[in-house]
């Protein structure tokens, strides 16, 4: 394919926390490697990519790198006054998150923007479904890694003060707005296919326009490690301790199975909250729980590999990294009935359900007592690994979406 003049549009690309950073720096490195030339446009924090893809800061007033009023006054007073700012401000303050919201306003006032418009190929945005004039819709692709009204109904689901639901639904609102822009744009990519039903569901888009590319993820630290013994050592990884990560229910299973006798260990990978804190010291599972936070990516997988089995317990997940590095070093793995898991874990895993503890301690409980069930979820995950490929290949997916864009047979 001839080479590309691609904008990656993105309000924050955060490369150390969260998928969106993540995903810009895979994808515009391994567009990069392919020969075409890549500028990002992003709102802070910026990405840290390789030195040859252009980046230009959209300017942004920060609001949300802080959650104090009183500093985010301070913000405010640094900035002009102008009808942007303002908006942005009152906005914020009144509890609704912004950040998408303006983006594409900030963005086309750019003037490095302005001066390079007319001359890329393909815009490629990355869930910021912010308003885009129609010099950018016409050639652009949206990656959209799941709905956020997920987010929203989990976090109402676990909160029952009637304050604090109405500054969740404030918070939210932005939903909206977003599904509003989707409405124009030409097609959208999913990570998974349950990603794709409720793009179509929450956002009332056509099935027809969204393309399923499953990430790219490199697996090439994440060898096959064939385990000589069985110590019921379990495993899971949480990037951050938000409800949706579904933690309080292993914690709760791990306490049923002491119950029944079993002694069984597990390591929690991420950073908890004071509610799983406390919940640990009063089920008395303190010496049961091992967590670790921050880990380096070596220690990563040793601690993967140290373990016997994996469990993806989340309410939801678009597309989840952490069990497909599970499956690739050969855990067998347990996962709930939400969202992209299933999908991922295919014939490597047991499925529960996501919202019952008891069901999840009794597939725990099966796979601690039969081996002959382990050792074939092991091999399946052996095979599995094998579906699951690299961002070059993702890259050569999305060459062919952009051809048919500018082809104009999208």
């Amino acid at each position: 394919m001839p080479s590309l003049k691609i904008a990656l549009l993105s309000y924050r690309s955060d490369p150390f926390s969260g998928g969106q950073g993540i995903y810009v720096k895979n994808v515009s490195e391994a567009l990069l490697s392919r020969g075409h030339e890549i500028t990002i446009f992003s709102g802070n924090p910026l990405p840290e990519v390789n030195k040859a893809i252009k980046v230009e800061k959209i300017d942004t007033p920060g609001f949300f790198e802080t959650f104090d009023s009183i500093e985010r006054i301070k913000i405010f007073s640094t900035l002009e006054k102008n009808r942007l700012n303002l908006l942005d401000f009152f906005e914020t303050f009144t509890g609704t998150f912004t950040e998408p919201v303006f983006f594409g306003e900030r963005l086309i006032k750019n003037k490095v923007f302005q001066e390079l418009v007319d001359t890329f190929d393909i815009f490629h945005d990355n869930q910021s479904i912010s308003a885009y004039p129609q010099t950018i819709l016409k050639k652009l692709i949206t990656t959209v890694h799941h709905p956020i009204h997920m987010d929203k109904e989990i976090d109402l689901a676990t909160e029952k003060n009637f304050f604090t639901r109405l500054s969740i639904k404030r918070w939210y609102s932005f939903l909206n707005f977003q599904k509003k822009n989707l409405a124009s744009v030409k097609k959208v990519i999913s990570p998974s296919a349950s990603s794709k039903n409720d793009i179509r569901n929450y956002f009332d888009y056509p099935s027809k326009n969204i393309s399923v590319i499953w990430n790219g993820i490199n697996l090439d630290d994440c060898k096959f490690h064939q385990r000589e013994t069985f110590n019921a050592n379990f495993v899971t990884i949480i990037s951050s301790d938000v409800p949706m990560k579904n933690l309080k229910t292993v914690l709760k299973a791990i306490y049923l199975l002491k119950q029944d006798g079993l002694n069984v260990k597990l390591t929690v990978i991420g950073d908890l909250r004071e509610e799983n804190k406390n919940l640990i010291n009063k089920l008395d599972l303190a010496n049961d729980i091992d967590y670790k936070s921050k880990l380096p990516r070596d220690e990563l997988i040793k601690s993967l590999n140290d373990a016997d089995i994996g469990i993806a317990p989340s309410i939801y997940e678009g597309f989840g990294f952490p069990l497909v590095e599970m499956i690739a070093t050969g855990l067998p793995v347990i996962v709930s009935d939400k969202g992209s898991l299933p999908e991922l874990a295919g014939n490597a895993g047991l499925i529960f359900n996501s919202k019952d503890s008891s069901d999840l301690k009794k597939k725990m409980k099966e796979l601690i007592e039969n081996k002959i069930l382990r050792n074939k979820l092991t091999e399946n995950s052996k095979l599995r690994r094998d579906d699951f490929f690299g961002w070059d290949e993702y890259a050569k997916k999305l060459e062919d979406l952009y051809k048919e864009l500018i082809s104009g047979n999208i």
